[in-house]
């Protein structure tokens, strides 16, 4: 018998007309041929002969799917010659499936323009017109789709096509097809309006008919349609109408059309159907007053106005946008009366106090109204005022307005000034433009600061300069240079240029702003015009100024600007070039190779820069470069050369200036290139009539007979010796142009010795002194030059003849300097004369002397001073040596010219650093000692920015080292005075000048030191780095260990120990190793003779000891100077009156001593070792009187209780050596409260020792103290008290009986009058008591209440100090249950809440203690509650005062506990946000009270649900990461936390990212707390329910955690974390299974005890299914009874994950089947069946399941039988796959032949029968006759069900089936129902007519083959077995 399994039928082929379709022809062609092939088959057997319908049917389908797929099987089809045809024909006679498939094809066809041609041609349209009026839905909309796609092209052009529609009647067709009365489908409908839209323009005459045919009613009526596309196609088709038939429109607006299309124009439809609804109303608008009064009165102007800014608002893209917003706005001009006057509506509606539309979209309006207005008039005038529209826009555009509305209105500006019809009307536009555009896209801060400056440009007050505030608007537009957006930087980079152009100011102000480097990254990055903006505006800095110039080639601009002078444009390659000129600063031959390629090239525009370019390029060139044949820069200048010989007179003079720049600014080239193919050309220049040629050939002459340097003199060969005397000649006539450009020639050649003779035989000086005094200054130079070549041939008195030309000379070469580029040579020869000038000694030939004309005349130095500062180093060198001759002359006044410039200390130190001239270092050395001395602050600055500061030192300390040993000093700086003085030189003798180098020395440099160590740290660091420790040692050790070096250098001994002292200031330079070395020779020095020597010794040690360095100090101690040192007390103040300026000036002290023995007694070490050992008895000797040294003994008592503090040895070491009986003694005579407060706090020191409290002195101090407690005078009382106070901090000092005494005195002394007294007794007390409860409850039992006495201090008008330690020891007394009860103890809460106000923090401070402790009585708090503290408590949770704050919060939990107005005023009064501003720095203990509080508060749902509580979230999640956070303290925050965020607003404001607020959570849900674990997970819910925390990848980590705590069996702890697993199920599925999560999962599913709630269920089963959907290895992870259970869940994609995994199980195991039925998964299959769910997932399990043998001899299998029956009988059934499949299932149910006879079979029967009659598919007819025949076979019963069912006559239209094996199977049944007589009354005729025709049918078809079929053999057997009868 048949046996279908689910299997084999989805492995079998299912064949439909119109679902699988498409799947069918979607054949996977791999290459073209096979596609070709494919395709061809395919039309061939669509020839009627070759194809059934049906196959065709199937061919049809298959070739539309390769249609779809392929674009080349499209073509193809189309250029098939069979293709069109056949597909016509079928269209006119194949079966409907058929017909719609050719239709799809059709149409998918069309898409290509030459396809459509070829479809249209092809005679399609007439059978599509009558598949359009088929009944078949299918079939209507294939052939309207086709009609549409075909009619795609439109009429416009296409003459055939117009025949075509108008002969076949398409368009009246179509209009039928929308007759109201005929129902339509709405996808027909919109296929069929696309279609006359297509087809149908505004000058066709198709519009009559449809007028008369009632189309505009059609046209209405489908305005109001549910399809889009319809929509859209009728307000277009109504725009043609009226714009065809002015008359329709009165017709249109009766209809109501307007209001329709204004509808239509609503955000809440199409975007293609809104732009056709504005195409009809500009249409209707545009023909008709009548109509434009319609749209007004129909309120379309605001909707209009809407419809224009829609696509910027809703962010629109494409055609349809922007077809919307053209005819919205033209609609509203046709409204206004054009678009000018529109213009002017908008913009008065704009500031309109009523407004018609919202004014953001007004003003949108209006913005592209004026972006597509277009003045189409020829006349040149104002189409409007646009003045008037400009003010407007202002003055609606304001500062943080409206964000949208300040968008709109930049977006109108920007429309404004960019139209070329408008802006030209407006003055500024183009810079009003730019900043609009700056202002749209800069920031909200520098939105302001452009708005304003648009604001006032607007009102034509102000200039553009003026209008960007200056300098702020330089700096924000440079600032907008770095953005990333090309429109930033263009709109920046062209504000710029116009600045630049018009304002000389913005210049400096760009450069001073940073501006250059940013202009120079757009050269190289921005957009072309960005570029071009660039260079130019680089091109107006460098032509500004010569410092901005500077900036410019520090910037990196000369690559970027080479490129642009290749390609820029006309502007930017003369900026380019013009800044390339100043800017190029190296030849490489790069660089000169694309500057030759121009010059030769083709451009003659480009020649004149280039050659400028490129001859400046040469002059910074290598000599080598331009000297060797073949180089680049050689070639380069012959190319110049060769320029001279040409025509072209402007390249020629641009070339001859070039070279003679060249020649003259390059000295070392010109010997080498002084050959006769330079010089011819510039010899025949010389005799040119063009002035210009002439002079720059004798400028070119001049430069190449320039010797390459000073020393080295040459001449040009080719020039014969008497050829010089023409430029003499030349150099002595009147015209001073000519001599200048001689003596230029001359100032070279005479550099030749010969030549120099023969010009000084002429006279020649007399013309170079008038070039001096009357020439330019480029003459002057030349001059001085000539001048210094004759002065290196000839001694000074041959050059120049007496004192007149020598003082001439001098102030002429002076001015000189003041004019000259200090880089230019002449500059080196004006000073080279100067400097021969001043190193000439005085001679009867030549008295001159230099530095009387320069004292004489003081101008005359401030070029000098020019030079140094400003001048290159050779320049430098030669000042230097000039001024440094000056120093012993006017020191104070060179000095201050000195000063002036600050470049100039710079200048000097960098000479005095790197100049390999000792003249020139010493004389910089000797300057700078002038300068620092009289502007320290100002030589330092200049020094320290220069940074020069560190090299200058190392110098100094070079020159220290060199002059080691050299006592020739001549700086007087013996006294503190004379350190103020100048230096003076001696005098070599009466007519030398003096020489530095021989008159500086060591001194001078460690003065200079001295000053500059003690000006900063750095400049000490600097003197360390340099080694200056080094040095000074050595210079040390040479005079301690030399005994001659007492009388070689004393005076340089104790300033190197000044130099010492102040360097050893600073804590860095002790650290340098060379300290440790310093040290033993200071210890020396502390033994010299000399007072003074051992002072500074005891200076430095004390600058050593200021930095607390361990090693150091115990260096210091190990040396032996603490005996010398402690010699020195009380000696030396008599001594240093003469040297006090000297420590003043240096910052040291006035006792060094003592600060050396206090520092190194802080020291351990020290304080434990020998050396204070040794120290202590030469200090307790001090304790005696001694009248020459009267401040010995209280220095003495202060270093012993230094010494003693922290070491008992040495307490022990005093009171052997008597202190304890000293100390007593002293103070019993000594009166003097000083004194005695001083003994008694070494004696409190004393006492901390132990031994010494069992000493018999300590009894008998305590005994002494407390008797002059009781009995002495009110000063040695407080003495005593203050004593006590000491010895009370020792436990067994207080355990004496005696300590009991001191309690009476000090309670009456809080009685007393005196503050003090008080205040001593109070802190005697608190000590006393501290800690110890018993001492506490002794103060109750003394006479009188001591709490009283504390009330009254509280409540009197005593110190704040005073009523803080009665406060402070009412705390005390409050941890007493006994004291805190007292009636007196509630008097005290007013004064300490008062107190509590007071401004001392301290007092408030006890007083909140005390307060604190008070509330523990439940009863003070009743009365507590009565005073206002909630308002002080608060106010004091704030500042660093923990202890003050932890009190604060404690109080106020207790007050606000179940008090909830009291919580409300706390957080009124601003508690939170005061825990809030100190919970990040506050200790652990604090943090928890916090938390603690914010729990009390937040238990109040008023407060959690209060915008103060959100405020809580971040910090309490900050301090949970805390790791000293205690539990009681995680606890109180967690719920805190969830106490705020279980509000859903909360939630929302949370402003920590996921990372923050799990990590924290993930550890507590580890907590060994549940109750912590359960308040994180709860937590944890809350925050997951924001997206962005469960994608956070720290929720990962969170996982595991929670998986456990899913499984731990605790239902509270179960559902949160079940919750939150839910709601991270679908981020991290993979990270649950990791986690275990399914087993825990499975648990909870499958748990009993406890038994979990239903949601917990859901939630876990839902979990479990996102799981498994992760991968189908899951799967097999879960238990079979798990899965099944989740077939309950209420959750279908449950449902379905559970199926599915299932399903993978069944096929996986067979066993599994078995398993599956015994857990009960068949009935809950069946139930989802039932429940019509999963139907066909659920019918695939069970059929798989019953097709198990095993299973069907279950049980369980014979229930299910019904339960099938009735789904496939249930009327709710509308799966095709679930039907079939349950029909499987009973197949697969009978085949169990108990099954088959069981009483439910007959149901079966009959469900099978009922499938039969619904017209099944050829698969389940055969599905149910084959169960069928299982189930008649054996059963009458069974028999009689299908018979009475009606089964014969559905069986016997089975026999008629084109199937074959249908159709044998049908018969089979018939057999097996009649194969008795139980059915003999359903025996027919016509069953027996079928039979015979179907057997006459299968007998023609066999004799045809050679062999029988077997269902021939099958209908035989039937047919021929009687069939029973009547």
């Amino acid at each position: 018998m048949p046996n279908l399994s689910s299997r084999e039928f989805e492995a079998g082929e299912l064949v439909s007309t119109s679902g699988n379709r498409e799947s069918n022809g979607a054949t996977q062609m791999d290459d073209e041929e096979s596609t070709m092939a494919t395709v061809a088959q395919f039309i061939e057997q669509l020839h009627g002969n070759m194809s059934s319908p049906h196959e065709k049917e199937l061919i049809t389908a298959r070739l539309l799917g390769i249609a779809r797929k392929r674009k080349d099987a499209r073509a193809l089809i189309g250029s098939h010659g069979q293709a069109m045809p056949l597909f016509i024909s079928i269209l006119r006679t194949g079966t409907c499936g058929a017909k719609v498939n050719v239709a799809a094809t059709l149409s998918v066809l069309c898409r290509d323009e030459d396809l459509r041609l070829k479809v249209l041609l092809g005679g399609c349209i007439p059978p599509l017109l009558s598949l359009l009026k088929s009944e078949s839905s299918e079939a209507r909309k294939a052939a309207a789709e086709a009609i549409y796609e075909v009619s795609a092209g439109g009429l416009a052009d296409d003459h055939v096509g117009v025949k075509i529609f108008v002969t076949e009647g398409v368009v009246p067709t179509l209009w039928e097809q929308l007759n109201p009365k005929t129902p339509h489908d709405k996808v027909v409908e919109g296929f069929v309006t696309g279609a006359l839209r297509n087809l149908c323009g505004d000058r066709d005459s198709y519009w009559r008919a449809a007028l008369a045919g009632g189309g505009v009613d059609i046209i209405v009526g489908l305005l109001s349609s549910a399809n889009a596309v319809s929509q859209s196609n009728a307000a277009s088709l109504l725009a043609r109408l009226m714009l065809a038939f002015n008359d329709s429109i009165p017709k249109v607006i009766e209809s109501g059309a307007v209001k329709a299309l204004l509808q239509l124009l609503g955000q809440d439809n199409d975007l293609s159907v809104r732009a056709s609804a504005a195409d009809a109303l500009q249409a209707v608008s545009s023909k008709s007053d009548e109509a434009k009064k319609a749209v007004v009165d129909a309120s379309g102007v605001p909707i209009l106005i809407g419809a224009v800014v829609a696509p910027s608002k809703e962010g629109m893209h494409g055609e349809f946008g922007h077809a919307l917003q053209e005819h919205a706005t033209q609609a509203l001009a046709n409204i206004c009366g054009g678009m000018a006057a529109l213009i002017m509506y908008l913009g008065e509606l704009a500031q309109s106090p009523r407004l018609a539309a919202p004014v953001a979209d007004i003003i949108g309006a209006l913005a592209f109204s004026l972006m597509v207005f277009e003045q189409k008039s020829a006349l040149q005038e104002e189409p409007f005022n646009i003045k008037r529209i400009e003010d407007i826009l202002v003055t609606l555009l304001k500062p943080r307005d409206n964000k949208l509305v300040q968008d709109r209105l930049l977006e109108a500006m920007s429309c404004l000034y960019g139209n070329i019809y408008l802006s030209r009307w407006l003055s500024h536009a183009e810079a009003k433009k730019i900043l609009t555009g700056l202002i749209t896209m800069a920031a909200l801060e520098v939105q302001e600061h452009f708005i304003v400056a648009l604001t006032g440009l607007c009102s034509d007050e102000v200039d553009i300069w003026d209008a960007i505030k200056k300098r702020e608007g330089i700096q924000l537009l440079i600032s907008l240079l770095g953005l990333s957006g090309e429109q930033h930087q263009e709109h920046a980079a062209q504000l710029m240029v116009i600045l630049t152009d018009e304002v000389d100011d913005s210049k400096w102000a760009i450069t001073a702003a940073g501006g250059i480097p940013p202009l120079v990254q757009l050269l190289e990055v921005g957009s072309a015009k960005a570029r071009e903006d660039a260079a130019h505006v680089l091109w107006n800095l460098c032509c500004h100024s010569e410092d901005i110039r500077a900036c410019v080639e520090s910037a990196g601009a000369i690559p970027a600007l080479l490129w642009l002078l290749r390609s820029g444009g006309p502007k930017g390659q003369e900026a380019s070039a013009k800044a390339l000129v100043k800017l190029v600063r190296a030849a490489d031959t790069v660089t000169i190779n694309q500057l030759l390629a121009m010059l030769l090239g083709d451009s003659p525009s480009l020649k004149s820069h280039i050659i400028c370019v490129l001859g400046h390029v040469l002059t910074i060139a290598s000599h080598k470069e331009l000297v060797q044949r073949g180089t680049m820069a050689n070639k380069a200048l012959k190319s110049l050369v060769q320029v001279l010989n040409s025509s072209n007179e402007k390249n020629q003079e641009y070339a001859a200036s070039v070279l003679a720049d060249l020649f003259s600014s390059r000295p070392d080239i010109c010997n080498s290139l002084a050959t006769d193919e330079i010089i011819q050309p510039c010899m025949k220049l010389l005799t040119s009539k063009t002035q210009v040629v002439a002079t720059q050939s004798a400028r070119a002459l001049g430069a190449l007979a320039r010797p390459a340097t000073t020393n080295s003199p040459s001449k040009i060969s080719c020039i014969a010796e008497g050829e010089v005397k023409p430029l003499i000649k030349l150099a002595k006539t009147s015209f001073i142009d000519a001599a200048e450009a001689a003596v230029t020639a001359l100032a070279n050649l005479l550099s030749d010795l010969q030549i120099a003779s023969e010009a000084l035989a002429e006279d020649v000086v007399s013309a170079l002194i008038r070039v001096l005094g009357e020439g330019t200054v480029e003459g002057k130079k030349n001059a001085s030059r000539a001048l210094y070549q004759l002065l290196k041939h000839f001694p000074v008195g041959a050059v120049l003849k007496g004192n007149s030309q020598g003082r001439f000379t001098v102030l002429a070469l002076v001015e000189l300097l003041h004019m000259t580029d200090l880089n230019d040579i002449g500059a080196v020869d004006a000073l080279e004369v100067i400097s021969l000038l001043a190193r000439t000694k005085h001679r009867a030939s030549f008295s001159y002397q230099l530095t009387t004309t320069l004292t004489e005349v003081s101008s005359a130095l401030e070029p000098l001073v020019h030079c140094l500062a400003e001048g290159p180093l050779t320049i430098q060198d030669r000042v230097i040596i000039v001024l440094s001759r000056l120093c012993g002359h006017q020191p104070l006044v060179l000095a201050d010219i000195l000063i002036v410039k600050p470049k100039t200390v710079a200048s000097l130190a960098n000479r005095t650093m790197h100049s390999s001239c000792l003249e020139v270092k010493i004389g910089g050395a000797a300057l700078l000692t002038c300068v620092v001395k009289e502007h320290k602050q100002q030589s330092m600055d200049s020094l320290d920015s220069s940074g020069c500061l560190r090299p200058l030192v190392s110098c100094l300390i070079d020159l220290i080292r060199q002059s080691s040993g050299c006592c020739s000093l001549q700086l007087e700086t013996k006294t503190p005075g004379a350190s103020r003085r100048r230096t003076s030189f001696e005098e070599a003798d009466e007519f030398d000048a003096p020489d530095p180098a021989s008159v500086l020395g060591g001194v001078a440099s460690l003065w200079l030191l001295s000053i500059i160590s003690s000006f900063s740290e750095e400049s000490k660091h600097a003197v360390m780095e340099a080694g200056g420790v080094e040095v000074l040692s050595t210079k040390l050790a040479h005079y301690t260990s030399n005994t001659q070096a007492e009388f070689e250098d004393t005076e340089g001994i104790w300033i190197t120990a000044v130099l010492l002292s102040i360097l050893f200031q600073d804590a860095t330079v002790v650290c340098d190793p060379a300290v440790v070395r310093v040290i033993p020779l200071l210890a020396l020095l502390l033994k010299s003779d000399e007072m003074v020597d051992r002072f500074f010794a005891a200076q430095a040690m004390a600058s050593l000891v200021c930095h607390r360095h361990k090693g150091i100090m115990t260096a210091i101690a190990n040396s032996g100077a603490v005996t010398s040192l402690v010699s020195l007390i009380g000696f030396v103040d008599s001594d240093i009156s003469n040297i006090i300026s000297l420590i003043e000036e240096f910052s040291l002290v006035r006792h060094p001593e003592q600060v050396v023995l206090e520092r190194l007694f802080e020291l351990e070490e020290v304080r434990l070792g020998s050396t204070a050992r040794k120290a202590i008895p030469l200090l307790v000797d001090l304790l005696r009187p001694m009248p020459e040294r009267p401040t010995a003994p209280p220095i003495a008592v202060h270093l012993l209780t230094q010494v003693a503090d922290g070491s008992d040895a040495n307490k022990l070491i005093m009171a052997e050596t008597g202190a304890l009986e000293a100390l007593p003694k002293y103070l019993s005579l000594s009166p003097q409260d000083i004194t005695e407060a001083s003994i008694s706090e070494l004696l409190r020191i004393l006492f901390t020792n132990s031994e010494l409290l069992r000493h018999d002195a300590a009894v008998n101090s305590l005994s002494q103290l407390i008797a002059v407690l009781r009995l002495g005078s009110r000063n040695a009382r407080l003495s005593a008290a203050r004593a006590l106070c000491e010895l009370f901090n020792a436990e067994n000092i207080r355990d004496f009986e005696s300590v009991n005494q001191a309690i009476q005195p000090l309670v009456d002394m809080l009685d007393a009058t005196s503050d003090a007294e008080q205040e001593v007794a109070l802190l005697a007390l608190l000590r006393l008591v501290a800690g110890d409860t018993s001492k506490g409850s002794l103060l109750t039992d003394v006479e009188g209440n001591p709490l009283e006495s504390l009330c009254k201090i509280l409540s009197s008008n005593a110190s704040l100090e005073l009523k803080q330690k009665a406060a402070e020891l009412c705390f005390i007394l409050f941890s007493i249950p006994k004291t805190r009860s007292m009636p007196i103890a509630t008097e005290c809460i007013q004064p300490i809440v008062s107190l509590m106000g007071s401004d001392s923090d301290l007092a408030v401070e006890s007083a909140v203690c005390a307060f604190n402790n008070l509330l523990d009585d439940e009863q003070q708090v009743e009365h507590a509650s009565a005073y206002d503290v909630v308002d002080r408590l608060v106010a004091l949770v704030s500042g660093s005062k923990y202890r003050l704050i932890e009190a604060s919060i404690c109080a106020l939990i207790k007050l606000g506990k179940d008090r909830t107005p009291c919580k409300l005023d706390m957080v009124k009064a601003g508690v939170v946000d005061n825990c809030l501003e100190i919970l990040p720095g506050a200790p652990s203990s604090l943090c928890s009270t916090i938390s603690e509080l914010f729990r009390i508060l937040t238990n109040s749902g008023a407060i959690a649900r209060s915008p103060t509580a959100p405020r809580m979230v971040e910090p309490l999640f900050n301090v949970l990461q805390r790791s000293d956070f205690s539990m009681w303290g995680q606890h109180s925050a967690l719920q805190a936390l969830v106490n705020v965020l279980e509000k859903p607003q909360s939630l929302t404001t949370l402003k920590l990212t996921p990372s923050q607020v799990i990590e924290p959570l993930i550890s507590f849900l580890e907590s060994p707390s549940q109750a912590i674990q359960q308040l994180s997970s709860e937590l944890l819910c809350h925050l997951l329910a924001q997206d962005h925390f469960q994608q956070d990848i720290t929720t990962k980590n969170a996982v595991i955690p929670l998986v456990q705590l899913a499984g731990i069996g605790i239902l509270n702890l179960q559902q949160t974390a079940v919750k939150a697993l839910e709601k991270i199920s679908l981020m991290w599925p993979k990270a649950i299974a990791d986690a275990g999560g399914i087993f825990e999962l499975s648990k909870v599913i499958i748990q009993d005890d406890p038994q979990p709630p239903h949601s917990l269920w859901e939630s876990a089963a839902l979990i479990l299914s996102n799981v498994l959907r992760m991968s189908i290895e899951y799967y097999f992870e879960v238990p079979l009874v798990v899965l099944v259970k989740m077939l309950h869940s209420s959750n279908e994609s449950t449902i379905t994950v559970a199926l599915n995994a299932l399903m993978v199980q069944e096929r996986s195991d067979n066993r599994s089947a078995e398993l599956m039925a015994e857990a009960q998964a068949v009935d809950a299959l069946l139930n989802l069946l039932r429940s019509h769910q999963c139907e066909e997932a659920a019918g695939k399990l069970l059929e798989a399941l019953f097709n198990h043998v095993r299973v069907r001899e279950m049980k369980v299998s014979k229930y299910a039988i019904a339960p099938l029956s009735q789904y496939l009988l249930d009327p709710q059934t509308r799966s095709q796959s679930g039907r079939l499949l349950a029909a499987l299932a009973l197949g697969d149910l009978s085949q169990h032949e108990g099954l088959a006879r069981a009483r439910d079979s007959v149901s079966a029967c009959r469900a099978l029968v009922s499938l039969l009659e619904d017209q099944p598919t050829e698969e389940m007819k055969m599905v149910a006759i084959c169960a069928l025949q299982n189930f008649v076979m054996n059963s009458r019963t069974n028999r009689r069900a299908v018979a009475e069912a009606g089964g014969i006559l559905v069986i016997q239209e089975q026999l008629l089936s084109s199937n074959s094996d249908v159709a044998v199977q049908a018969a089979l049944l018939i057999r097996f129902l009649f194969s008795n007589h139980t059915l003999q009354e359903y025996v027919s005729n016509e069953l027996i007519r079928s039979l015979t025709g179907k057997y006459c049918l299968e007998l023609s078809s066999c004799s045809s083959s050679s062999s029988s079929s077997s269902s021939f053999l099958l209908l035989r057997y039937v047919f021929f077995v009687p069939l029973p009868h009547d």
